[in-house]
């Protein structure tokens, strides 16, 4: 008799053969992903497994175990040379000694970033305590690392190696959610975004972080209690004042209410501008309305009509929601910070487990008298002033005593103004503060207030500001630049560990003129320099502008679209690579360096997306005023667009693209993003209004001069 299985050959080999075809793959994906191959999918989503460098055996953070004379101190280790720049610039952590003993645990926050090395809050922290428990009685062992997220659990864990008396939690700025989501949880995605919309997915995103906090929170919490240590958490603020996140168009909605919400979106801009604020609050509303909360912009013009109003509170709970607005969106990079759905969980989850908690929001609520937190207390969305470093240790130092057997000390009593750096390193922070917020498109109001304070601390830091003109407008890369060596010559630390090691080079209209507006008032005259500098390296009639390279796209200040020039790999899920620009709301602007009286040529190649009509017209204004109107569409096609020279500016020239509004396409779109989970790509969910291929800027020739009448 045949054997079974040889007649089933055949047979397994044409499902092979349909297993590897396009169709065939997905299936067994989804097939999968239901469990109906007998497999079980349970969602993956959770803080992170804590790095074996934050949480090893013998090890804490970049320090390893090393016991001399019987005991046991920590080194720094060389295996983990290109990660020492992330932590406090320490060899050696010795051994437990008479000294009553404090780490201090978390992220960038907690390092200092801007001020670190120069003053950190492990520092402030131990002076204040110096100054109740006595000089040389007590030492903060610092432990806070940039960009570290969940794994401080392990880092927290591991932290108990250095036997503290205490020890102070400060982080929560870098807990973020799986998005794009786990294989395990594409199932239950796809449900939400069909039943809720995205609404849904901002629901599933906050309950995800709220779990995973509280299972933190669990974990650290019983790992301290049994070895007997006090922990003392903090829960971070956000600064609500000054940040505002780019403003999109919302995401895809059912039915009409895309095109519902653009019209209200302008009616309350319209209406705000003209001081009609109970007009732009209703209007404002609406959008919210619509939206389900996922977008921030009426809830910024809600928060602008509550200040100007003079109600702070209602402001407030408007710019708390916007914060949280973000917390779905994959779509673009968005800021480190502190949800709501984090302090929450923080709040209980220490509360559960009879912890002590430091509440920032309400202890910088206190400080300013009700106010909301800005500037005075944040350099940029979460990082700290001098000011907020020392109300927030001061706030931690109090608990500290409390948990070390000491009487409560209220936090105001030990405040102490002399705990601060150097005007030289106050400057600093505040000129870096300026890049890093103009960096990230904030407004040219905040920027420019950084470096004016980053001149009143100290005039010297003109002479960085006037480099960092040069180097951002120069073609050579930064590092091949001479005023970069310049720069490095200085001898400011901070400078060379955050600007000449993370700045990006770009247009930066922003940014630059906030700086030459503020050396213009100390005497430091540089705009006619960078107006040379800027015609010399990037002036159309010298050189082709490709309008699509980050240099200048990113001048648009529009971060959705410049994000693809950005591609990069994001967990298991591919950003879908596309070779075009695409333009995610009714204008794309441009800029380019042109000098008046010269003729430019752009050239533009662009069609309208699939999801718009056959044919439509766009129009494109140039500084304002109108220059074409262009029929567009499915197809690509190219415009040569000839620019008359008296139509230019010496500098500075804009271009905007003013698109048609697409029809919509509604539910289909919440099918097409969970088809692209379960292809395991990079999900779209905002409509594109248009498609870029081409968009370059080159000389052109003056008619006069071609028909031999030009001098």
């Amino acid at each position: 008799m045949q054997d079974p299985r040889e007649s089933l050959k055949s047979f397994c080999n044409r499902v092979a053969e349909a297993a590897v075809t396009e169709e065939g793959a997905r299936l067994t994906r989804l097939l999968r992903l239901s469990g109906l191959l007998g497999e079980t999918f349970q969602p993956t989503s959770g803080p992170a497994t804590p790095a074996r460098s934050q949480g090893s055996p013998g090890r804490v953070g970049i320090w390893e175990g090393k016991v001399e004379d019987g005991r046991t101190c920590f080194v720094r280790s060389s295996d983990m040379l290109q990660d020492w720049q992330h932590w406090a610039n320490v060899g050696r952590i010795e051994p437990k000694g008479e000294k009553l003993r404090v780490v201090l645990i978390g992220e960038s926050v907690a390092r200092g970033y801007l001020y670190d090395p120069e003053f950190t809050p492990a520092m402030a922290l131990e002076r204040l305590l110096e100054n109740r428990l006595g000089q040389g009685k007590v030492e903060v062992i610092d432990l806070a690392r940039t960009d570290l997220g969940f794994d401080v659990g392990g880092l927290a864990l591991a932290a108990l190696q250095l036997e503290p008396d205490a020890a102070v939690l400060f982080s929560g700025n870098n807990w973020t959610v799986s998005l794009p989501p786990q294989l395990g949880d594409v199932p239950q995605i796809d449900g939400l975004l069909r039943e809720q919309g995205v609404a849904g997915l901002k629901l599933f995103a906050e309950e995800q972080l709220d779990r995973n906090v509280q299972r933190l929170v669990a974990d650290i919490s019983k790992g301290y209690a049994e070895k007997g240590v006090p922990l003392i958490w903090l829960v971070p603020e956000f600064n609500l004042g000054d940040w505002r996140d780019p403003v999109t168009n919302a995401p895809h909605l059912p039915g009409n209410a895309n095109r519902d919400w653009i019209a209200q979106f302008q009616a309350a801009r319209l209406a705000l501008a003209a001081g009609d604020l109970a007009a732009a609050a209703a209007a404002a509303e609406r959008m919210v309305a619509i939206d389900g909360g996922v977008s921030v912009a009426g809830l910024y013009v809600l928060a602008e009509c509550s200040q100007r109003c003079g109600d702070l509170e209602a402001a407030r709970r408007s710019l708390e929601l916007a914060r949280d607005a973000v917390i779905w969106d994959p779509s673009r990079i968005v800021s480190p910070r502190s949800y709501g759905a984090a302090q929450e969980a923080l709040r209980s989850g220490v509360a559960l487990h009879e912890g002590m908690l430091v509440d920032l929001p309400q202890v910088f609520r206190d400080c300013l008298e009700g106010g909301i937190p800005d500037r005075r207390l944040f350099l940029d969305y979460c990082h700290l002033t001098a000011e907020g470093i020392r109300v927030a240790m001061a706030a931690a130092a109090s608990s500290v005593l409390q948990a070390l057997g000491g009487a409560p000390v209220p936090w105001r009593e030990l405040v102490d103004d002399r705990i601060a750096p150097g005007p030289e390193e106050e400057a600093a922070a505040s000129f870096l503060a300026a890049v890093h917020n103009g960096h990230w498109w904030q407004s040219y109001d905040l920027v420019r207030h950084d470096c004016l304070r980053a001149v009143q601390q100290s005039p010297a830091i003109a002479e960085v500001m006037t480099c960092f003109i040069d180097i951002q407008t120069r073609r050579a890369p930064m590092l091949m630049c001479r005023t970069a060596e310049e720069i490095a010559s200085l001898g400011s630390r901070q400078i060379q560990q955050y600007l000449l090691r993370h700045n990006h080079q770009q247009l930066d209209p922003v940014l630059i003129d906030a700086i030459t507006s503020v050396l213009d008032e100390a005497g430091v005259h540089q705009r006619a320099r960078l107006s040379q500098l800027r015609r010399d390296e990037h002036a159309v009639a010298r050189n082709a502008t490709d309008l699509l390279d980050y240099y200048y796209c990113s001048a648009g200040l529009q971060p959705q679209e410049v994000m693809w020039t950005v591609l990069r790999q994001e967990g298991y899920v591919r950003r879908r690579e596309n070779d075009y620009y695409k333009a995610y709301w009714a204008e794309s602007r441009f800029v380019f360096v042109g000098e008046e009286g010269k003729p430019v040529q752009l050239s533009l190649a662009c069609r309208l997306p699939a999801t718009a009509p056959a044919e439509e017209t766009a129009v494109l204004d140039l500084n304002g005023r109108p220059l074409a109107g262009i029929e567009l569409g499915h197809d690509w096609r190219t415009w040569d667009l000839s620019v008359p020279g008296e139509a230019l500016r010496d500098g500075l020239n804009e271009v905007v693209i003013h698109w048609p509004l697409p029809d919509f396409p509604g539910q289909k779109a919440f099918d097409a993003v969970g088809e692209e989970l379960v292809d395991e790509v990079f999900p779209d969910f905002f409509c594109t209004f248009g498609e870029i291929h081409t968009f370059t800027a080159s000389a052109a020739v003056d008619s006069r001069q071609r028909d031999g009448r030009g001098s």
